[in-house]
Protein backbone atom coordinates (compact mmCIF):
# COMPACT_ATOMS: atom_id res chain seq x y z
CA UNK A 1 0.00 0.00 0.00
CA UNK A 2 1.64 3.49 -0.89
CA UNK A 3 1.56 6.19 1.75
CA UNK A 4 -1.18 8.10 0.23
CA UNK A 5 -3.56 5.47 0.69
CA UNK A 6 -2.64 4.27 4.03
CA UNK A 7 -5.16 5.05 7.12
CA UNK A 8 -4.15 8.62 8.68
CA UNK A 9 -4.01 10.01 11.99
CA UNK A 10 -7.75 11.17 12.07
CA UNK A 11 -8.96 7.06 11.75
CA UNK A 12 -6.69 6.71 14.47
CA UNK A 13 -8.39 8.48 16.73
CA UNK A 14 -11.86 7.67 15.10
CA UNK A 15 -11.06 4.01 16.16
CA UNK A 16 -9.72 5.52 19.51
CA UNK A 17 -13.07 7.05 20.44
CA UNK A 18 -15.10 4.72 19.12
CA UNK A 19 -13.18 1.77 21.31
CA UNK A 20 -13.67 4.08 24.59
CA UNK A 21 -17.81 5.22 23.84
CA UNK A 22 -17.93 1.11 23.41
CA UNK A 23 -16.01 -0.29 26.53
CA UNK A 24 -17.66 2.89 28.90
CA UNK A 25 -21.17 2.26 27.42
CA UNK A 26 -20.52 -1.55 28.64
CA UNK A 27 -19.22 -0.53 31.69
CA UNK A 28 -21.87 1.85 32.31
CA UNK A 29 -24.86 -0.59 31.30
CA UNK A 30 -23.14 -3.37 33.52
CA UNK A 31 -22.98 -1.07 36.54
CA UNK A 32 -26.14 0.66 36.43
CA UNK A 33 -28.22 -2.92 35.38
CA UNK A 34 -29.51 -5.73 37.51
CA UNK A 35 -26.71 -7.54 36.33
CA UNK A 36 -24.35 -5.53 39.12
CA UNK A 37 -26.78 -6.73 41.35
CA UNK A 38 -26.31 -10.24 40.08
CA UNK A 39 -22.61 -10.17 40.03
CA UNK A 40 -22.64 -8.55 43.68
CA UNK A 41 -24.25 -11.70 45.20
CA UNK A 42 -21.88 -14.19 43.66
CA UNK A 43 -19.39 -16.09 45.92
CA UNK A 44 -15.84 -14.41 44.34
CA UNK A 45 -12.56 -14.85 45.23
CA UNK A 46 -10.02 -12.51 47.47
CA UNK A 47 -8.21 -11.98 44.45
CA UNK A 48 -10.93 -10.40 42.15
CA UNK A 49 -10.54 -7.04 41.24
CA UNK A 50 -12.87 -4.30 42.83
CA UNK A 51 -14.29 -0.87 42.22
CA UNK A 52 -12.95 0.74 38.60
CA UNK A 53 -10.23 -0.86 38.26
CA UNK A 54 -12.43 -3.91 35.83
CA UNK A 55 -13.78 -0.75 33.67
CA UNK A 56 -9.99 0.80 33.55
CA UNK A 57 -8.67 -2.47 32.26
CA UNK A 58 -11.29 -2.97 29.59
CA UNK A 59 -10.93 1.46 28.48
CA UNK A 60 -7.01 0.83 27.90
CA UNK A 61 -7.47 -2.76 26.13
CA UNK A 62 -10.03 -1.68 23.72
CA UNK A 63 -7.87 1.34 23.11
CA UNK A 64 -4.76 -1.06 22.60
CA UNK A 65 -6.80 -2.99 20.40
CA UNK A 66 -7.99 0.60 18.68
CA UNK A 67 -3.81 1.24 17.75
CA UNK A 68 -2.98 -2.08 17.18
CA UNK A 69 -6.29 -2.74 14.12
CA UNK A 70 -4.34 1.14 12.73
CA UNK A 71 -0.86 -0.14 12.48
CA UNK A 72 -2.08 -3.40 10.82
CA UNK A 73 -3.70 -1.43 8.34
CA UNK A 74 -0.55 0.34 7.86
CA UNK A 75 1.62 -2.20 7.82
CA UNK A 76 3.11 -3.54 4.14
CA UNK A 77 2.26 -6.98 4.74
CA UNK A 78 -0.43 -7.56 1.78
CA UNK A 79 -3.23 -9.35 2.13
CA UNK A 80 -2.41 -10.61 5.19
CA UNK A 81 -3.09 -7.09 6.81
CA UNK A 82 -6.79 -7.41 5.71
CA UNK A 83 -6.99 -10.93 7.45
CA UNK A 84 -5.20 -9.44 10.73
CA UNK A 85 -7.15 -6.43 10.54
CA UNK A 86 -10.29 -8.53 10.51
CA UNK A 87 -9.15 -10.87 13.14
CA UNK A 88 -8.64 -7.83 15.09
CA UNK A 89 -12.15 -6.77 14.85
CA UNK A 90 -12.95 -9.89 15.81
CA UNK A 91 -12.04 -9.34 19.09
CA UNK A 92 -14.19 -6.53 19.66
CA UNK A 93 -16.98 -8.74 18.95
CA UNK A 94 -15.72 -10.96 21.43
CA UNK A 95 -15.23 -9.03 23.96
CA UNK A 96 -18.61 -7.76 23.66
CA UNK A 97 -20.46 -11.58 23.27
CA UNK A 98 -19.04 -12.49 26.31
CA UNK A 99 -19.93 -9.46 28.60
CA UNK A 100 -23.16 -9.75 26.98
CA UNK A 101 -23.33 -13.81 28.04
CA UNK A 102 -21.72 -13.36 31.39
CA UNK A 103 -23.65 -10.46 32.82
CA UNK A 104 -26.77 -10.15 30.29
CA UNK A 105 -27.37 -13.80 30.42
CA UNK A 106 -26.42 -14.28 33.83
CA UNK A 107 -24.77 -17.44 33.06
CA UNK A 108 -21.43 -18.12 34.83
CA UNK A 109 -20.46 -21.25 33.06
CA UNK A 110 -21.46 -20.04 29.88
CA UNK A 111 -19.78 -16.91 30.54
CA UNK A 112 -16.71 -19.06 31.44
CA UNK A 113 -16.65 -21.06 28.02
CA UNK A 114 -17.03 -17.72 26.31
CA UNK A 115 -14.10 -16.41 28.06
CA UNK A 116 -12.04 -19.60 27.44
CA UNK A 117 -13.25 -19.50 23.56
CA UNK A 118 -12.46 -16.12 23.66
CA UNK A 119 -8.35 -16.55 25.09
CA UNK A 120 -7.81 -18.97 22.68
CA UNK A 121 -9.08 -17.13 19.71
CA UNK A 122 -7.10 -14.40 21.10
CA UNK A 123 -3.98 -16.32 20.69
CA UNK A 124 -4.51 -17.47 17.31
CA UNK A 125 -5.24 -13.35 16.41
CA UNK A 126 -1.95 -12.67 18.58
CA UNK A 127 0.06 -14.59 16.27
CA UNK A 128 -1.14 -13.94 12.94
CA UNK A 129 -1.29 -9.95 13.76
CA UNK A 130 2.56 -10.50 14.88
CA UNK A 131 3.24 -11.94 12.13
CA UNK A 132 1.36 -9.04 9.78
CA UNK A 133 2.90 -6.40 11.86
CA UNK A 134 4.96 -6.69 15.15
CA UNK A 135 4.05 -3.43 16.82
CA UNK A 136 0.53 -3.96 16.59
CA UNK A 137 1.38 -7.75 17.67
CA UNK A 138 2.76 -6.48 21.20
CA UNK A 139 -0.17 -4.25 21.65
CA UNK A 140 -2.37 -7.23 22.16
CA UNK A 141 -0.42 -9.03 24.61
CA UNK A 142 -1.83 -6.74 27.51
CA UNK A 143 -5.43 -7.71 26.46
CA UNK A 144 -4.15 -11.47 26.44
CA UNK A 145 -2.61 -11.32 29.75
CA UNK A 146 -5.65 -9.67 31.20
CA UNK A 147 -8.17 -12.90 29.03
CA UNK A 148 -5.67 -15.14 30.96
CA UNK A 149 -6.89 -13.57 34.16
CA UNK A 150 -10.58 -13.73 33.48
CA UNK A 151 -10.89 -17.38 32.47
CA UNK A 152 -8.99 -17.88 35.74
CA UNK A 153 -11.27 -15.77 37.42
CA UNK A 154 -14.97 -17.11 35.80
CA UNK A 155 -13.38 -20.82 36.43
CA UNK A 156 -12.89 -19.75 40.10
CA UNK A 157 -16.56 -17.86 40.05
CA UNK A 158 -18.02 -20.67 38.66
CA UNK A 159 -16.28 -23.21 41.03
CA UNK A 160 -17.09 -21.19 44.38
CA UNK A 161 -20.91 -21.13 43.16
CA UNK A 162 -21.14 -24.74 42.84
CA UNK A 163 -21.84 -25.14 39.09
CA UNK A 164 -20.05 -27.70 38.27
CA UNK A 165 -21.94 -28.96 34.73
CA UNK A 166 -18.47 -27.90 32.94
CA UNK A 167 -15.80 -28.71 35.11
CA UNK A 168 -16.67 -31.95 36.42
CA UNK A 169 -17.52 -31.29 39.85
CA UNK A 170 -14.33 -29.54 40.75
Amino acid sequence: MDAKNRPGVIRLLIYMLVAASMSGGFAGWVQSSEAALWAANLNTPDWTPVGIWPNLVSILSMQLIAISLWITQRSDSGPLRFVAAGMTLGLVVGLVLQVCITFGGHDIESGFLAALALWLYALFTLALVGRCSRPAGWLLWPLFGWLTFVVALSFEVMRLNNVASYVGGL
